[in-house]
Parts: C-alpha cells; structure tokens; sequence
C-alpha cells in the first residue's frame, strides 16, 4: 500500500477503497467486520501507525457511525465501512445526521452489498437508503474506480457537508486489478476544538429537510462534472445498456463475445442523484435501452420516471420490471449476454423471477461439501448438548438463533431454529419467553456469540430482564470475531493498544439474570447438565459458555503438538452399527474407511481437543496414553 504512486500494484476491490481513503487524507476510521467489506478497515488498521490514522473495530455499525460523525464534526474526515446488513443497524443515525450536517471533516460511508447472499441473511440492496437519506451515491465498477472515487466522495461531502455513500458489492470488492495508485499527501487538516453549530433538527425537522435538498441538487450538478460516467461507444449504435457498478465490466464483456457494433456501453457511476445530462445524451436516438444492475430496479426506474417527463419517442426500455433481466441473484457474463442478445432482437429474457442456473458439465465432478464446523469448534460441542436437551425434552425445546459462525447450528440437525439480524435471536427469544400464559410450554433457548452479543444483544436481553421473559439465553464466547477473521471486540481476551477489556460476565450480571450460569464449551457432559439445569428453572438464565476458536489459536501460533494425540480403538467401535463420532457428531478431524466400515482421525486437522471422546459411547475413541 506505500508503492510510489508511479507504480502499479495489484490491489483487492477493498484494498483499493482503503488505498483511496489514504488518498483523501482521511484521520479517522470505524467499522464492524462483516463481509465482504471487512478488509476495507483491516488494511487501514495495517496502514494506521504509518500515516497517524485512528481504526477501531466499532461495537455495531451504528456506534462506528456515529463515532465517524464526531470526527468529521471536529474536522477530522472520516471513513465508516460496512456491508449490506450493518447499514440496517446504522439507519437510525444515518437519516438524521443527513439533516443535521457532517461538519467540515468529511464523512464517506462504504457499503459493501452481497447479492446472492454469499455470506449473508438476504441480498439486500442499500441503495436506497442513499435516496431515502437523500445523499450522494456513488457505485465503482473497476478496482481503479474504486480507489478513485473515494478522494472524490470526501470532496463532496466536505463541500456540502453531507454524508456521501459509495456502493461496492462482492465480486468487486474481492475481485483483483492492477491500480496505479495515486499520492497520499500531508496532512492538511486541523482538529476543531467546538463542534458546528445547530446539530440537531429540531422543533423544525422540514427546515433542515429543504437545506438536504438543496444540498442534493448542487451534488447532482457535480456529478455532471465528474467525469466518473462516461459510455463505450459502438459504430452506429441503436441499442445503449446503462450498466452500474461491476456489472459494466459484465457488460462489455458480453458484448465483446457477441461480438455486435451496434451497442453503446454506459458505465454509470454516480447512481443518485441522477447526472441528467449524461442520461438524456445517452438515450437520444436509441431505439432499445437495456438496464444492467444488481439487485433491484434502482437506476432503472429512476430513469423510467425521467423519460416519462420528457416529450420524446416511445422508446423499448428492457429491465427487471419487464422479465428482460432477473430480479433475483448474482449478475454475471453470460445472463447479460443472454440479455442484450435478447434485447437486441425485441426478445425478453423471461427468467420468472428464478435464480439463474449455470449448466455446466464441470459441475458433476464437484463434490457436496455441507456447510460445518472447522475441526475442534466449541459452537459444535454446546449444539450436540441442545441437540442431547431436546432428545431428552421430547422435541419440546424452541432454538432461536443469531449471526456469526455459529449460524451453521442451521444445517447441525436443525439445532439452531431461526436466524434474521444480529440481535434477532435474544429479542424474538423475549417474545416467546411470554407466552406460556397461552398454554405454550416448550423450553426457549436463544443462542448468540460474544462479539454479537456486544454488536445487538444487550438491548433484546435487557428487554427479556425488564419484562420476566422465561428463556434461556446462551452465549458462545469463542474470544474473537471468528466469522470475520479474528477482529478483536470489546470483550476478546487480547487487547491490543492498551484497551481495556469489557467483561461480558460483568454487563449481564449488571443487567440481572434469574440465574446466571458459567460453563466450558469444550467439556460437554458438563455444557450438557449447565443446560438441563438452565432450561429447568423458572425466569431468565443466561448462560456463559466459555471456549477459545481454534483457528484463532493457529492464528496466534498454538501449538497442538504437545497436546496428546486421539486414537481409535477399533475392537470397541461397533461401526456401521454406531457411527456416532463421524455420521453425527461429524468433526472434519473424523474420517470413514469404507473399507473397515470404521473411522479413523485426519491428524493434520484433528485439534486434539478431545471432544469425540466425550461422544463415542463404546470408548473407541481415547486420549494417547
């Protein structure tokens, strides 16, 4: 990232929105790791002492933004990044800070969308809050886009003193470019000693409501001199995809294999407020216009809402709102392909809304490979104890589940039953704990990891506490944001800079529980009787399971060899008959030889945790002497 800015270097989607935010001058920066845009504050942690920056990992992305605000209030500009779902969670600050002003710092929110929903709940698409917000949204389509706009986003948001919001999504943001890379230059700017005057939007919200406005078309007045959206022209061209974000690169693309002349390519960057100009030049004289975008219709009706002011010829417009391009899912080459040779001869691609299918002859020679736990995970242990509680509940047991690498309690027997927001799991939790007054009788469980329980929990656990929800609540504490990897929280054991470490004990105990209960996630005979015990009493348990991820061990350079060794035992294993350890318990460390009908441990994965000893009923499984 310190390449002399002659020079070009092969940057991540990411890497490149963080090499821009260098760029900018920017002082300060705070995040909740998410993906796909955790990397973007991991470079910027890796770069902060070099260039005196200040990165946090943020408790939520509300926090991260509203400490971003106060930066830029004092004149300190400010990067706050994201993915698709913590924009949720940042949404209550966001559409009042938009009215209230970001000060002269500069404030620039990246949000990284996920459609298809690779590593997410949904495939959300965040571009509409920028115009719910009524902010500046810019969408890059290339590595060296993404780098470029970020200096351009804080210029504007420092001039009008508005948030602005940069839009990357998955393939982008992991995709690998070279980027020549431009000066990160001195330190221009001073710390305020007072902040702005009148941050707020009261008695007179509406006030500040036509100053946004105001604020938003001088930015689309901008936009129309940025120089960003720029077209790909064909040779008399009478057909014009307006293409946003990585999926320009889709387009021309499918236009290079079709190999057809008569398509112009629009790659637009400056999604909202619409550059008109650019708009109106693009479509004149072109009889069929495609629009190329994920996930929703968002530049497309835009623009449908603008030609239905003008006073033009009826054109073809080809979409999402007339079948010509799918609603749902990821873009790639070959539906746009399909698309514009459809569009090109007055076809509709017609994919009724479904997830398109790659027929590929590649895809028999794939192994099925379920989604699971890596080999030693505590999660894996504390969901054969709920999976043990529920056989010994006659099935009457409710599980309601939370976000992070525990989620996989979803494919683990169904023994994590629900999964929405971060958050979600203690607060639905709380409703259900109420209603044994209607004759409900099922025990209720609600699961969550320690950095979500500082991320969203403490709100849904304090509500449950106030209104004597009764339900067991468990929290998985791993150390680290696993899911992510390995970002420290307020309450991971290892604290770097000094910080002072949040207890996750001394919060709940302040909020307090029934029953508070403590348990070690890596021996589960004893998780086991915690958790019968828990379900048992009357009113709100919270129980705190305690075991390190093992992955963030190797990370840290534990050593498993002086650990003993787990050996098989085969005279005592009853085989096909049994099959416990690999068929159900199913450690990645644990193997089936088809041949003996037995299993056998993959040292080179096994953790030597010890855990399958706990499982195997016929003592097959042992600890080396």
């Amino acid at each position: 990232m310190t390449n002399p800015e002659s020079r070009e270097i092969v940057l991540s989607g990411n890497e490149a929105l963080a090499r821009g935010a260098l760029e900018a001058g920017i002082g300060f920066c705070a995040s909740y790791p998410g993906t796909p845009s955790t990397e973007i504050a991991t470079t910027l942690m890796k770069e902060s002492s070099e260039h005196d920056i200040y990165v946090e990992w943020s408790v939520n992305e509300k926090v991260a933004l509203e400490a971003c605000a106060g930066a830029s209030w004092l004149g300190i500009p400010a990067l706050c990044s994201m993915k698709s779902l913590g924009l949720n969670v940042a949404s209550d600050f966001l559409l009042n800070v938009n009215l209230s002003g970001t000060g002269s710092g500069g404030l620039v929110i990246i949000v990284c969308d996920d459609p298809q929903g690779h590593s997410s709940s949904n495939e959300q698409d965040s571009r509409f809050y920028a115009k719910e917000a009524e902010i500046p949204l810019l969408e890059p389509s290339t590595c060296q886009n993404a780098k470029d706009v970020v200096p351009y986003a804080f210029r504007l948001s420092q001039e009008h003193q508005i948030p602005v919001m940069i839009r990357s999504t998955t393939r982008l943001s992991h995709s690998r470019a070279l980027v020549k890379p431009g000066k990160i230059p001195e330190r221009d700017w001073k710390v305020s000693q007072i902040l702005p005057d009148n941050l707020y939007n009261i008695p007179y919200p509406y006030h500040k409501h036509g100053e946004l406005d105001e604020k938003t078309g001088n930015a689309s007045a901008d936009f129309e001199m940025s120089g960003f959206n720029n077209i790909t022209k064909g040779t008399n061209a009478d057909m014009l995809v307006i293409a946003s974000g990585v999926s320009y690169l889709y387009a021309l693309e499918a236009v290079r294999l079709l190999d057809i002349t008569n398509v112009d390519v629009a790659n637009l960057v400056t999604t909202y407020p619409l550059p008109l100009s650019h708009i109106l030049q693009w479509i004149e004289n072109k009889k069929k216009i495609l629009f190329v975008e994920e996930v929703a219709p968002f530049v497309e009706e835009q623009v449908l809402a603008l030609v239905a002011e003008l006073q033009h010829d009826p054109r073809d417009f080809y979409g999402k709102r007339n079948g010509a391009m799918p609603w749902i899912g990821e873009l790639n080459t070959d539906i746009v392909k399909k698309a514009i040779k459809n569009t090109s001869e007055g076809r509709i691609y017609n994919t009724d809304r479904e997830i398109p299918k790659i027929i590929d002859t590649g895809e028999s020679l794939l192994i099925t490979r379920p989604l699971t736990f890596c080999a030693g995970c505590t999660h894996r242990n504390i969901y054969w104890a709920i999976r043990k509680l529920r056989n010994r509940l006659k099935g009457k047991l409710a599980v309601a589940g939370d976000i992070g690498c525990y989620s996989l309690g979803i494919f683990y027997d169904n023994a994590m039953e629900t999964m929405q927001a971060m958050g979600s799991g203690i607060g639905t939790a709380s409703g259900m704990g109420q209603l044994k007054r209607f004759g409900f009788d099922t025990k209720v469980i609600a699961v969550a990891g320690d950095s979500t329980f500082f991320h969203s929990c403490i709100p849904g656990l304090i509500n449950a506490r106030n209104n004597n929800a009764d339900l067991t609540f468990v929290i998985m504490d791993n150390a680290t944001s696993a899911m992510t990897g390995f970002q420290e929280h307020p309450g991971s054991k290892k604290q770097s800079f000094d910080k002072h470490r949040v207890s996750i004990e001394g919060i709940v105990e302040s909020i307090g529980p029934d029953h508070f209960l403590k348990g070690d996630a890596t021996d589960i005979p004893s998780t086991l009787d915690i958790l019968w015990d828990a379900v048992n009493r009357e009113g709100l348990k919270v129980v705190l399971l305690e075991g390190v991820c093992k992955l963030e061990e190797q990370q840290r350079g534990v050593d498993y060899a002086n650990l003993k060794r787990i050996v098989h035992f085969s005279e005592n294993c009853k085989g096909e008959k049994c099959k416990i350890c690999a068929g159900q318990f199913s450690c990645t460390a644990l193997g089936w030889n088809n041949e003996t009908g037995q299993p056998y441990i993959i040292e080179h994965l096994c953790t030597r945790c010890g855990t399958c000893v706990d499982v195997c009923p016929n003592d097959a499984l042992r600890e080396e002497e």
